[in-house]
């Protein structure tokens, strides 16, 4: 894009020792929880880690705290870009330094003690792995909280994030399914607290047949990213918690693949909202035209 790239002080001092794992964050505007985020962070980097943060301009205060905070420590490294969030994500991993690197880390969550180094030090330990994909058991809501840990050559064969700002993750998982090397589910019972306010209706303690209207226009949605539905049944067997959360997801995912199929669905269903249910019919009590409050 042609922006310049600015690094704080502390930004990696080339005489210092090669970490031999990078934590990756892209933020911006994130001044409310970036504080407690990092400080769950931070001194794991004292185990040989680093953390790279690339904030997309931030106009909130998050930058400058974010420098004040790398002139007191120089593992963590700082670069100011305007970009969307997959770029950012790249421009993260490229700054890095080291063989095995962390992303989909966020600025909302505070981390579990240990949970990073855990998960870093066993993707060091099993060489034929190139992708860990890790999920918190008792994580609130474990799709806000979940994390990977590559291996550079494997990021490298995906070719990295896509171009966009939302939903970049799912295309770079799909072409991680097909570029061949092994991919492991990793579950820890916690991974991280998500900090961030969210409706009532994204907690994981609703049945999985509870969320059905949602499991489905997101079967859906991967169905038109190209998941074939084998495909679409491995990204299940990564994110779901449980064997029965898994068994409701494979049904319903199949129904929604085959409704998908029949309504011809495109590009439409990508870009709806897929957390929101259908709009409810009008009631008596519900002129047509009004709104509720959600």
């Amino acid at each position: 894009m042609g922006e310049l790239v600015q690094e704080s002080a502390g930004a990696g001092d080339p005489s210092s020792s090669t970490p031999w794992f990078s934590v990756t964050m892209t933020v911006r505007n994130n001044i409310d929880t970036i504080a407690e985020s990092l400080g769950s962070i931070l001194p794991l980097a004292g185990s040989g880690g680093e953390v790279v943060v690339v904030d997309a301009l931030s106009t909130d205060g998050t930058k400058e705290f974010l420098d004040r905070t790398a002139a007191e420590s120089p593992e963590l490294v700082v670069v100011s870009r305007r970009c969307n969030r997959g770029i950012g994500r790249n421009l993260a991993v490229a700054t890095a330094r080291s063989p095995i690197v962390l992303t989909q880390v966020d600025g909302d969550n505070r981390y579990a003690p240990g949970a990073i180094l855990v998960v870093a030090e066993r993707l060091r330990t099993r060489p034929s792995v190139g992708l860990i994909f890790t999920v918190g058991m008792l994580d609130r809501d474990p799709s806000l909280t979940r994390f990977y840990a590559w291996r550079r050559p494997a990021f490298e064969r995906t070719g990295g994030y896509p171009d966009v700002q939302e939903r970049e993750d799912p295309p770079l998982l799909l072409r991680a399914f097909r570029a061949g090397f092994e991919i492991e589910r990793f579950v820890l019972p916690n991974l991280a607290a998500d900090l961030k306010p969210r409706p009532a209706g994204f907690a994981p303690n609703f049945s999985p047949w509870g969320r059905a209207v949602h499991t489905m226009w997101a079967a859906r949605r991967f169905r038109v990213m190209g998941f074939r539905y084998t495909e679409y049944g491995r990204l299940l067997w990564l994110t779901r918690r449980t064997p029965a959360r898994l068994g409701a997801g494979l049904v319903l995912g199949l129904l929604a693949y085959v409704q998908g199929f029949f309504a011809r669905d495109g590009q439409e269903i990508v870009d709806r909202d897929v957390t929101a249910r259908p709009p409810e019919p009008p009631t008596a009590s519900t002129p047509s035209g009004a709104s509720e409050s959600r």
